[in-house]
């Protein structure tokens, strides 16, 4: 009996020192919080004390004194941090009411003090409630108001945070091309973070790219970027288990029917959740297992079924300790609110003699000094709007430079990137001169050593006759050495960063050497690869003052999509089918109309108006980058003045008309 006695003591005492140690910790991170004014810091001191066990309550319990404080004093600095503070305990309580009530608060008195850091925040913790409750239009509309004011902002890291909430609420209704269009340009906006956590951006942006081609149905090609999340994740944190990043390689290798692979991540996401409690992962990745030791292990498949619903019962379990803390904590608020406004209404009574005196000086104080008031108010409203739209023009000038120097960079890309695909044609096309050049070289120090003989010999006749001979083989020389001369040069203003100017240009001559270097390029990657190419040239056709290398890129995009698209069909064709591209040069009232015609696969009607946009594509992950029809428009449209159009029938052909005036 005396030994339970003691023991029963000793459990108590762990149990109170625990608490006691617990109590204290909370007190500390709550004090620091207090001491905190950097907002970033702020954010980083929330975290710390949200992660302990009841630290949300005590940090909601803190915040709504400060709000209720902040909201006397008539303060909307502080009113926005106190609402900031309550939007994060309460997303950790699953209290989404509560966390939408604050956000939508704090969104106006963002607006009302003009302060982005706040307002970015509001709107993005309104997006996660809308999230969670599912209302996926309103956490779509939310998200990008707030990645717009980030931008703007020139706030990357939280732009960012948002591309990845838009990727997800499109990848759940099933919009995939929008998912992975954001997913995309969250990625491109890596280099522009200034974070210390950098590494944890990029990360999860390749496991958003992994995720949309998961819900596009490209587990093959989601697997490349989970790989390089996963090794950034072993290369810079100290943990490198990541249950959400393993469930989702588990799920991938099980659709491509790898079942070991897809057992090895979600035992290690199994392992880890479990020891932390993380019971959704925990569910997600017993269900994975469950399914590979489906039909081949029944034993394994029972248990893993098993601590799926164990994990799901833990989660219901969780939430509802949540739910009643919640209503606890609400009804405990009440009574205090009840108690506090029977405090005030007491002081009031005790106030109202004197406040009644004091009215009638205020009173004659209130007309003395309406006018001078009314005056000082309207300066200083004329003066914050003053600031107001001061601050907006810079604003839109920084953001209007940042998307003029992106621009360039994408198109310089482009350019390298299209160069490179050249080298292949590029090769073959300087091949041909220079064997020229070689072959007449040899045959002429033949000719002269022919013509010493003769000279030896005193036949002054034949040796006139040599000598024309190698006066016509130079020429030829010199000829086929300006023409390896003008490919280079080509090359060189293809890879130019400027846009260059305009000049008088051969159309003609710049689309049929470009059509032979995208023919030759394709050659280089798919010997098996044949086309009939086919010229309509108006011979007659005046030169047009446009940027060669541009229209060069313009043509050159449209002709490497006309191989690609033969190429395409004709892998599946029947044999008696014969790839051809052709182009078309006319002059039609004052314009130069040129035409790219192919008889390959077509464009489908649904995606026909969506060519033009940048980074759509229909070719396979790592094959497009989705800008080159993009970068044509802008060049025929905005650069020249011109029209491009495109008539195409699904299966049959595809031809895009472009126009340029003449007279530009």
């Amino acid at each position: 009996m005396m030994k339970k006695k003691i023991l029963i003591i000793g459990i108590l005492s762990i149990v109170c020192h625990t608490c006691w140690a617990q109590k204290n910790r909370l007190d500390s991170l709550l004090t620091k919080i207090d001491q905190i004014n950097d907002l970033n810091q702020l954010s980083i001191a929330q975290a710390d004390l949200l992660a302990n066990s009841g630290g949300d309550f005590a940090l909601l319990k803190k915040a709504k004194r400060e709000l209720k404080v902040a909201e006397a004093a008539a303060l909307p600095e502080k009113e926005a941090r106190a609402l900031l503070l309550i939007c994060g305990a309460t997303f950790t309580m699953h209290d989404l009411p509560g966390m939408l009530d604050a956000s939508l608060k704090g969104i106006s008195i963002s607006q009302n003090i003009n302060n982005n850091f706040y307002l970015t925040r509001f709107l993005h913790m309104a997006a996660q409630a809308n999230t969670y409750a599912q209302d996926w239009q309103k956490s779509v509309s939310y998200s990008l108001q707030a990645a717009h004011v980030a931008m703007a902002a020139g706030d990357i890291v939280e732009a960012i945070s948002n591309y990845s909430n838009l990727e997800s609420d499109y990848a759940e209704v099933k919009k995939l091309d929008s998912a992975l269009f954001y997913a995309r340009l969250e990625f491109a906006l890596l280099p522009q973070a200034k974070s210390p956590n950098k590494w944890d951006y990029e990360r999860n942006a390749l496991g958003d790219l992994g995720e949309a081609l998961t819900a596009a149905g490209k587990p093959d090609s989601a697997l490349k970027y989970y790989r390089l999340a996963y090794n950034i994740g072993k290369k810079h944190f100290k943990s490198v288990n990541n249950p959400y990043m393993e469930n989702n390689m588990a799920r991938a290798y099980l659709d491509v029917a790898k079942p070991d692979s897809a057992k090895k991540y979600a035992l290690v996401s199994f392992s880890q959740a479990s020891k932390n409690k993380i019971w959704e992962f925990t569910a997600v990745a017993a269900d994975i297992l469950a399914q590979v030791y489906q039909g081949h292990d029944d034993k394994q498949n029972i248990y893993y079924l098993k601590a799926e619903m164990a994990a799901k019962d833990s989660i219901n379990i969780a939430d509802k300790s949540r739910q009643f803390q919640l209503i606890a904590d609400r009804d405990r608020q009440r009574r205090e609110d009840l108690k506090s406004e029977q405090d005030k209404f007491d002081t009031r009574m005790r106030f109202y003699a004197v406040i009644a005196t004091s009215v009638v000086l205020l009173i004659i104080g209130i007309i003395l000094g309406r006018n001078n008031k009314k005056q000082k108010y309207n300066n200083l409203l004329l003066s914050k709007q003053n600031e107001e739209i001061e601050a907006q023009r810079d604003n839109l000038g920084l953001t209007l430079e940042k998307l003029q120097a992106t621009q360039t960079q994408l198109i310089q890309s482009e350019k390298m990137a299209s160069l490179g695909e050249l080298t292949a044609g590029i090769a073959h096309e300087i091949q041909n001169p220079l064997n020229f050049v070689n072959n007449f070289s040899e045959v002429s120090k033949e000719l002269m050593d022919e013509l010493t003989e003769e000279l030896d010999k005193g036949d002054t006749k034949e040796a006139k006759v040599i000598s024309q001979d190698v006066i016509q083989n130079l020429e030829k020389i010199v000829h086929h050495g300006k023409r390896a001369d003008a490919i280079v040069k080509g090359m060189l203003q293809h890879s130019q960063s400027g846009s260059g100017k305009k000049e008088p240009t051969n159309i003609i001559t710049l689309a049929d050497e470009y059509m032979r270097l995208a023919y030759h390029g394709l050659r280089a990657k798919d010997k098996r690869f044949n086309a009939e190419m086919v010229t309509h040239f108006d011979e007659k056709l005046p030169k047009v003052n446009v940027i060669p290398q541009d229209i060069g890129r313009v043509l050159l995009n449209l002709f490497n999509n006309a191989f690609y698209a033969v190429n395409q069909k004709q892998k599946t064709a029947e044999s008696a089918y014969e790839p051809e591209v052709s182009v078309t040069t006319y002059t039609e009232k004052d314009q130069v109309v040129i035409k790219v015609r192919d008889n390959g696969i077509g464009i489908p009607n649904n995606i026909k108006e969506k060519i033009m946009q940048p980074f759509f594509t229909t070719k396979p992950t790592g094959e497009g980058t989705g800008l080159g029809l993009s970068l044509t428009y802008d060049m025929v449209v905005k650069g020249h003045g011109g029209t491009i159009e495109v008539n195409t029938r699904e299966g049959e052909f595809t031809e895009f008309i472009i126009q340029l005036p003449l007279n530009q």
